[in-house]
């Protein structure tokens, strides 16, 4: 949780590595944690030096507010703005606004720059992260090492930079499948139960993280996905389980601790109701999971 973390003095660290090998492809420049109040808080895009570099800033706390290309975005708790140095925005602290706590990463290279493209072309400059997201807790993890200092070799950072870029890929195609006009907190117990399938979660857990009630967010889901949360879990454990059948050598019960069930018997059960094969059975088959997958009732 990010929480974890806000007991410890607020910081920026920054890195000048000179391995030629991480700097082209993914390499860590600065990470920092910090809350401002003042409205003087206030960073150009035009006026930023730092040539070539990516800023992903994520709001723990209050809000502030960018401007990119004449438009007003509000950057609150929850999500994060992405942008490059240099750029034809402003963030700032607004007067209306008590505080604005952030925690942010610079990265630079080119898979860095092909996944701002990327992101900036088919996405809004502001996303919403659940605070349980993997990215955001990637940032938290390397915020971490940062204030420990665990981060001094080039490949380690090159390495924490690349693994930022792929977790920030996956999110961005998680939110891909969402519908423009599904509620927030649906998305928000969505992207909840896909970072956290393989622990021991329910519709308890995903109605917490919607920050709704069971009973309110059961029939929400439901009207909004057309199944229930038990049955999306559900798909989505067997859908991953079905990916380490074919992708991996791990055995039934490695598979089952890996998809949040309590052994190989019990997902071979679901398994077998929601597929009519055993895991072993679809291991040896060339059979797409979408062919046979039907949702329990």
């Amino acid at each position: 949780m990010l929480s974890h973390f806000q007991t410890q003095e607020y910081s920026t660290y920054a890195y000048r590595f000179l391995e030629s090998r991480t700097n082209e492809v993914a390499q860590l420049w600065s990470v920092g944690w910090d809350e401002v109040f003042s409205p003087l808080y206030n960073w150009s895009g035009n006026q930023r030096k730092d040539v070539g570099k990516y800023i992903f800033q994520y709001t723990v706390s209050g809000y502030g507010m960018i401007e990119i290309d004449g438009q007003e975005y509000k950057v609150d708790a929850g999500k994060a703005f992405i942008v490059n140095i240099p750029g034809n925005y402003r963030y700032y602290l607004p007067k209306e606004s008590e505080n604005w706590e952030f925690i942010f990463l610079t990265l630079y290279g080119d898979e860095v720059q092909k996944c701002w493209d990327y992101i900036q072309s088919t996405h809004s400059p502001v996303i919403r992260f659940h605070p349980e997201s993997a990215p955001v807790q990637l940032l938290a993890q390397i915020y971490k090492r940062a204030s420990e200092k665990h981060i001094a070799d080039p490949f380690h950072a090159s390495s924490l930079s690349y693994r930022f870029v792929m977790e920030l890929y996956q999110y961005i195609k998680s939110m891909d499948s969402f519908t423009e006009d599904w509620p927030e907190s649906i998305i928000s117990s969505i992207l909840f139960a896909r970072n956290h399938y393989h622990e021991e979660i329910g519709p308890d857990e995903m109605a917490d993280a919607a920050h709704l009630s069971r009973y309110h967010f059961s029939r929400l889901f439901k009207q909004t996905t057309g199944i229930t949360p038990i049955q999306y879990l559900t798909k989505l454990r067997i859908q991953k389980a079905a990916e380490l059948l074919h992708q991996t050598k791990y055995s039934i019960e490695e598979i089952a601790e890996n998809v949040g069930y309590a052994n190989a018997n019990y997902l071979t059960k679901v398994f077998r109701k929601t597929t009519n094969m055993t895991p072993g059975q679809y291991r040896k088959s060339d059979a797409s999971i979408d062919e046979h997958f039907a949702l329990p009732k």
